[in-house]
């Protein structure tokens, strides 16, 4: 393909053009959020992939998707070395 029609351009976030084959990863977190919502039980998800897959991307579209469900959000990096606790205490009461 020419490089420069191709739609893909790698960067950290950067949303494609079209989340092309997410349909299936895209419903099974609209029907977690729903069964969590009604008080069902449900099982996480787990999104992994090689760098520059649309891991971050596709993370961005399920927040959008939590957030129009009602949900609220917050953005919470994994850092080398800090514990879970001291990554989340901060957000306390900083939601989105």
């Amino acid at each position: 393909m020419d490089p420069i029609k191709n739609p893909f351009s790698s960067g950290a976030g950067t949303p494609p053009p079209e989340l092309a084959g997410r349909d299936g990863i895209l419903e099974q977190a609209r029907v977690l959020l729903g069964r969590i919502k009604a008080g069902r039980p449900e099982k996480s998800m787990l999104l992994t992939g090689l760098r520059g897959v649309g891991k971050t991307v596709l993370l961005n579209e399920l927040e959008r998707i939590a957030q129009d469900d009602g949900y609220r959000t917050i953005l919470v990096e994994a850092q080398e070395g800090k514990h879970l606790a001291v990554l989340l205490a901060p957000h306390r009461g900083s939601f989105r």
